[in-house]
């Protein structure tokens, strides 16, 4: 055993899925930029595909490496909400896509994150399927949008805005699941007051 290791133990956070987490949040302020000066379509669209993949791939290695931990069990779906919603915004503000998207996404979010605060779990609840498919939709449809920047390719930004449509759905579902077991969950433990 290495001395230094068992001297030193590494954080929960300082591993490699959490750091490229925390990229896929830093990559949102260039994409929101390029979005709203309708700059440089190809390296959006490039930029959106790294934010999504990069949500894969930090999953991915967390298993692979068995690098799963407390932190990036919260940051992961906050990187994912707060990089979807602002994303979505900002392809909103410059005419992309619909505010209803947007509205729908942030109202799912409010009401989550107001339910997490009031009931205090001890742990975050699962990811369900719809989840995992919602954020899979979101993703693409916004990725089809970036491609739609690039004048060449602009009818595939409507398939991408369909997406996102299916994608806003779905999220208000998976976020009625996660809000129906915090409130499950709490009633079943209640908060120390």
């Amino acid at each position: 055993m290495n001395r230094m290791s068992s001297a030193h133990p590494r954080p929960d956070w300082a591993t490699l899925p959490n750091l490229i987490t925390l990229l896929r949040l830093g990559l949102v302020v260039p994409i929101v930029i390029l979005v709203l000066h309708h700059a440089q379509p190809v390296l959006t669209v490039v930029l959106l595909a790294v934010f999504g993949a990069s949500d894969w791939i930090d999953g991915y290695l967390a298993r692979a490496l068995n690098q799963v931990s407390a932190t990036g069990a919260v940051l992961d779906p906050v990187a994912d909400r707060v990089g979807v919603a602002t994303i979505a915004l900002a392809l909103a503000v410059a005419g992309h896509l619909s505010l209803g998207v947007v509205l729908t996404i942030a109202a799912v979010d409010a009401a989550l994150a107001v339910t997490y605060l009031v009931t205090r779990p001890a742990r975050a609840p699962k990811v369900s399927r719809v989840g995992k498919v919602r954020t899979a939709a979101l993703m693409a449809g916004l990725a089809l949008i970036g491609v739609s920047l690039v004048p060449a390719l602009h009818p595939v930004g409507a398939a991408g805005r369909v997406l996102c449509v299916v994608g806003a759905f779905l999220h208000a579902v998976a976020g009625f699941g996660y809000v129906r077991a915090l409130l499950r969950d709490n009633r079943a433990d209640p908060p120390d007051m």
